[in-house]
C-alpha cells in the first residue's frame, strides 16, 4: 500500500474549501479525493503531530474551532507520526541546507522517517527545494500518478 504524507495545506484546502485566486480552480476537490482514498483504506495517509499543531494554529487564526481539525484527522484514519530527536535533527538540516521553513522541514523529515513513498503538498517552492529528498507532488499529480498505474 502506498504511504503518503499529507502536508497541512492539503488538509486546509478541504477544511476551508480553498479556491486558487489566480485561476478560480477549486483546490479542495483533488485534496478531498486524496483524503477519501485514505478514508477508504486505498492508501495509508500520514501526518505529523506538527501538522495537527499547524492546523490548530490556522483554525484559531481564522476564528474556527480547532477541535474540528483534530477530530477530522482521527475520523479519516490518518496515522499521526511523532518525530523523535533524530528526525527533528534531520528537519533542522533540511531547513539549513534546503532553505525550507520550519513546518516544511518537519514535514519533509517526518515523511522520510515514517517511510512514506510520497509527500503530497501544494507549495511549489517546497516541492522544488525538497525534490531530491522524497517525491513531492500536488494532490492532482498524485491522483494522475494513481490513474496512470490503474490504482484508481
Amino acid at each position: 500500500m502506498i504511504r503518503a504524507f499529507i502536508d497541512t495545506n492539503v488538509l486546509l484546502n478541504v477544511w476551508f474549501k480553498e479556491i486558487d485566486p489566480r485561476t478560480s480552480r477549486p483546490l479542495w476537490k483533488a485534496s478531498l479525493r486524496v483524503l477519501k482514498l485514505v478514508e477508504e483504506g486505498n492508501i495509508k495517509g500520514i501526518v505529523s503531530i506538527f501538522t495537527i499543531m499547524e492546523s490548530v494554529h490556522v483554525f484559531r487564526r481564522k476564528g474556527a474551532d480547532p477541535k474540528i481539525a483534530q477530530s477530522d484527522i482521527q475520523d479519516l484514519g490518518l496515522e499521526v507520526y511523532i518525530p523523535e530527536i533524530p528526525a527533528l535533527l534531520d528537519a533542522l538540516t533540511y531547513q539549513l541546507e534546503l532553505g525550507v521553513d520550519p513546518y516544511d522541514a518537519v514535514a519533509l523529515s517526518s515523511a522520510v522517517n515514517s517511510n512514506c513513498d510520497v509527500l503530497i503538498a501544494r507549495d511549489e517552492e517546497f516541492k522544488k527545494r525538497g525534490k531530491g529528498v522524497i517525491k513531492i507532488v500536488s494532490p492532482e499529480e498524485f491522483l494522475s500518478y494513481l490513474e496512470e498505474r490503474g490504482l484508481l
